[in-house]
């Protein structure tokens, strides 16, 4: 209990803000890694090869929805990667 009392309170808007980052990177990274295939690969493809909706991956791209470890592991997947670690590690921004 006593460390629970001296614990950092983590503000609401915080932790918005840190998951509107964590968002827009996901996003980009999906985006670039997508685009860089010599024909680029349409969000329909990635979606069928990561075995997802398309609605659900059009939503993790535009930032609207959030996408859990399984997910980004079935879309790094689809990408080539072996890794998730290998996927995030593509983040130029280093957020991830």
């Amino acid at each position: 209990m006593e460390l629970l009392r001296h614990a950092p309170r983590v503000e609401y808007e915080d932790v918005s803000a840190r998951e509107l980052l964590v968002r827009r990177a996901i996003s980009d990274l999906i985006r670039s890694q997508r685009k860089r295939y010599p024909s680029v690969l349409t969000q329909e493809r990635l979606a069928d090869l990561s075995e997802i909706s398309f609605e659900h991956l059009n939503r993790i791209e535009n930032r609207k929805a959030t996408a859990s470890v399984e997910v980004l592991d079935r879309i790094a997947r689809a990408l080539g990667f072996t890794r998730l670690s290998e996927f995030l590690a593509q983040d130029e921004q280093r957020i991830l």
